[in-house]
């Protein structure tokens, strides 16, 4: 059966700022901007060993074997069937996970908006869940629209990226200038502490896979993936590098909340600027930033059910393509309705801050597992050069190491034992519930 028509709208500028907007989060800087100056070693390190082999076996594995599909249809061609779609079905559910994870700092970030007044409204559990169902519900219209109006969204989640890390470091430098920049020690925090935290900054230079899902839609993919993935590499490091500077001299490492921290720093700085009146505008931008990130998650893994319907080792429902819009509706739509309940879930029972790490941590184990695929794959291609396969090793075992690491409990975490059980739940029921999807499409398909 061969793949339904998606009408190809990408060039480089989508493909860039699509790459931005993934991987450039600024949500995913606070939990481990707690580690003094030492934090910004760990940042170049996690590019060096994570980001880089990732992007070395993008460009490899995307000519090997072109296609829709991205890590599911590398590791199904080059591992088989059962593989392929534990890859796939990895990365896919982990976005059911992460999609929550912004929609979450979402609300919490454009409860700022209304300055100190509303933003308590961080920790109002009915707030973020208004905010988060509204969102989804808007990114999800906009999405089975087809990407030509979706990716706009993303676009302008880019741009906002941008403007935010910008308007971080002018905070940052007025800090310095006005003589209340904080004093962050060397090094904080132990080791143990630290790997869980390289762990989290490994996912957060995931993403640049993300086009390849959608590589049949890219006009020109062999032309502009390959410079998407330079440009956008060095954007997330400088990036990442620049928002941790602002956060260690804005916010004593101490009072670094997981969820409002950015904002804390832009309230600090603003108020020592004497320009409050910034506050409001900035959380708006934030807000568009993140808001197009939760978009690129939401819509780009949501290509992988789309394609296992079409192979039929998921309902064939899933493949079908809407005959207007020609987007994967059903998919998209199928996507939405499970982020929905994992919000509802991550909040029952939790704090804001507590749920916002479950989904977190529980996001980074998941995510890895498929890029432990990816990078053996790169180790055992035949075509592949030495420098590739040492890519590879380095990429699996950070990869393995990082799935250790985020079971580590975080600070924010109040009872060990319930962030066990949902960490369990959260990474052992998806994986067996897809183990189990798959033996019954062979079952029924007669493939045994």
């Amino acid at each position: 059966m061969g793949t339904p028509h998606i009408p190809r709208t990408l060039g480089l500028t989508d493909l860039v700022l699509l790459g931005t907007v993934a991987i450039v989060n600024v949500n995913t800087v606070p939990p481990v901007a707690r580690f003094g100056w030492a934090t910004l070693a760990l940042w170049v390190l996690a590019w060096s060993a994570f980001f880089v082999p990732v992007a070395v076996a993008v460009l490899v594995l995307s000519r090997r074997y072109p296609g829709e599909g991205g890590v599911y249809l590398w590791t199904r061609c080059h591992f088989g069937d059962l593989h392929g779609f534990l890859a796939g079905w990895c990365y896919w559910t982990n976005n059911l996970f992460y999609v929550p994870v912004l929609l979450v700092y979402l609300a919490g970030v454009l409860a700022y908006a209304g300055g100190q007044r509303t933003a308590s409204l961080v920790d109002d559990k009915w707030f973020v869940a208004t905010v988060a169902y509204g969102w989804l519900a808007f990114i999800t219209a906009a999405s089975v629209l087809g990407m030509r109006v979706g990716k706009w969204i993303n676009n302008i989640g880019g741009i906002g990226s941008g403007v935010t890390v910008l308007l971080l470091v002018v905070a940052a430098a007025v800090a310095r200038w006005k003589g209340v920049a904080t004093a962050p020690a060397m090094v904080e925090g132990s080791l143990l502490e630290m790997a869980s935290g390289l762990s989290v900054m490994c996912f957060a230079f995931i993403g640049i896979e993300l086009a390849s899902t959608m590589a049949d839609e890219i006009r020109q993919p062999e032309r502009d993936v390959p410079r998407a993935i330079v440009i956008t590499g060095a954007i997330a490091l400088v990036s990442y590098l620049l928002v941790t500077d602002a956060l260690l001299v804005l916010v004593p490492a101490g009072e670094l909340g997981a969820i409002q921290g950015v904002m804390q720093a832009v309230v600090r700085g603003a108020e020592a600027a004497g320009v409050s009146w910034l506050i409001a505008p900035t959380a708006l931008v934030m807000f568009l930033s993140i808001g197009g990130a939760a978009s690129a998650w939401f819509a780009g893994p949501a290509r992988i059910p789309f394609v296992g319907g079409v192979d039929r080792v998921l309902p064939e429902a899933l493949g079908r393509v809407h005959p207007r819009w020609g987007s994967p509706h059903v998919a998209l739509i199928t996507c939405a309705l499970l982020s929905a309940a994992l919000t509802a879930l991550s909040l029952f029972g939790s704090s804001v801050s507590e749920a916002y790490q479950v989904l977190l941590r529980a996001t980074v184990v998941i995510n890895l597992v498929p890029f432990v695929y990816i990078f053996l794959a790169l180790v055992t291609l035949d075509t592949a050069r030495t420098g590739a396969r040492v890519a590879g090793v380095v990429g699996a075992s950070v990869a393995a190491g990082g799935i250790l690491a985020a079971c580590i409990p975080g600070d924010e975490v109040t009872n060990v034992m319930v962030f066990a059980l949902k960490m369990g739940a959260g990474v052992v029921a998806p994986v067996a519930l897809g183990l189990w999807l798959f033996t019954r499409s062979r079952s029924r398909r007669g493939l045994g």
